[in-house]
């Protein structure tokens, strides 16, 4: 029996020296003759906003809470709100606030004016600061097919929650179009050229942010200048064109490689001609041409020195070039050492070589008797005068591409 009240005493003691550790911590706030502090905010929660923040919490169960104090610049700034019985959760949404990141405390109160220990939550205010850093989604690459408008776009940053864009159709209607994070290709039909394109890019900065911000919105033109896709290209031979090689197709001519190439007959007359169809309708701006890349052939004999490009909707199918043509340009190949026009004929040079080895450039440019701003679909390639004049001429070219704006 001794033993027992021994335990049971011991036990006392214990239990008032583990009571006295645990309220260690609300000493400060206890108050002699036994106060009784209203149930403190439960499980805050800052939602950022844009020179806003809501501030949230689950209510409790102690039925005295009445009203409820947010405080913050070390409680210089607060506000009251009321708190109801029948909720669950209590928020309030502080507006305005200046950007920048804030330490809060919550306290409630009930009916005799009472409060709770304080609870410290963390929260960020985001405005213009946060807006300046933001950047538009990058616009990879646009493609103008002469009526559609295709864009492709960059990876979204984790933050964005989407880009909206303006613009406007052919019929003079405004348009708009949201693209989504997921999203890297966006068809615009029946695009405007002639006006405007404009985006701006979505972001929240926080999975819990109650606002959105935007990047500063982009405006621009839309080139309708395009690479001419080549998979609807054939051959397309008129009387009086140049015989090819069968086992060099004229088709090599734009299989987007530079290593092989096409073949005309051996020797070939002057001026001569090769026609094809693009298979589709273009205003042509530029154009890129590859002499095969050897010097067999390079800046030598089989290399068009000056030539001609002409563009036709409906060829007269007798192969006359007549006013069924029309002129686009008229163009030189430009060696850099001139050897491939001395007498006699001088290899080229490394500068030569890499010149045609890249690609000869060209421009289409209005002149006499020349109308690059025609509508064209048939293109013939017209030979005038190749390199080494001494030697019996050929044809042999490796690529052609044009570029221009295509036409529906």
């Amino acid at each position: 029996m001794k033993n027992t009240l021994f335990v049971i005493f011991i036990g006392v003691i214990l239990g008032f020296s583990s009571c006295d550790s645990e309220t260690d911590i609300y000493e400060g706030y206890v108050v002699p003759n036994g106060l009784i502090y209203p149930g403190p905010a439960h499980t805050p929660i800052a939602y950022p906003g844009d020179n806003r923040i809501k501030i949230a919490w689950l209510r409790g169960t102690d039925p005295r809470i009445q009203k409820a104090r947010i405080f913050w610049n070390n409680y210089t700034d607060s506000v009251e709100l009321p708190v109801a019985a029948d909720v669950d959760t209590v928020s309030y949404i502080i507006d305005p606030i200046s950007e920048g990141t804030y330490s809060f405390m919550i306290h409630t109160y009930d009916d005799e004016g009472n409060k709770s220990i304080p609870i410290e939550m963390l929260g960020a205010v985001y405005g213009d600061n946060y807006r300046s850093l933001l950047t538009n989604r990058l616009l990879k690459s646009t493609y103008y097919d002469g009526q559609d408008l295709k864009l492709n776009w960059g990876t979204a940053e984790s933050s964005e929650v989407g880009i909206h864009l303006n613009w406007t159709d052919i019929n003079g209607d405004s348009q708009t179009t949201d693209v989504d994070t997921s999203d890297i290709e966006t068809l615009l039909p029946d695009f405007n050229i002639d006006r405007p394109l404009s985006y701006s890019t979505t972001y929240k900065p926080d999975s819990q942010a109650i606002d959105v911000f935007q990047a500063a919105t982009v405006e621009t033109m839309i080139d309708p200048v395009v690479l001419i896709p080549k998979t609807t290209w054939v051959e397309k031979p008129m009387p009086g064109d140049l015989g090819i090689n069968g086992s060099y197709p004229l088709t090599q001519l734009w299989d987007e490689n530079t290593t092989n190439f096409m073949h005309s007959d051996d020797p070939a007359t002057l001026p001569g001609t090769l026609t094809w169809d693009l298979g589709l309708k273009t205003k042509l701006s530029r154009m890129k041409l590859w002499p095969r890349n050897n010097n067999d052939d390079r800046w030598n004999r089989g290399h068009p020195r000056v030539f001609e490009i002409y563009g036709s909707l409906a060829p007269n199918p007798d192969g006359s070039l007549d006013g069924s043509w029309t002129l686009l340009g008229k163009f030189e190949c430009v060696q850099p050492s001139g050897n491939g026009t001395a007498d006699p004929w001088q290899a080229p040079t490394n500068e030569d070589i890499a010149l045609s080895d890249n690609g000869l450039e060209f421009e289409f440019v209005p002149g006499a008797s020349v109308d690059p701003d025609a509508t064209v679909r048939y293109i013939r390639f017209r030979s005038i005068e190749h390199f080494n004049p001494t030697q019996p001429p050929r044809i042999l070219l490796a690529e052609i591409s044009f570029w221009g704006e295509l036409i529906k």
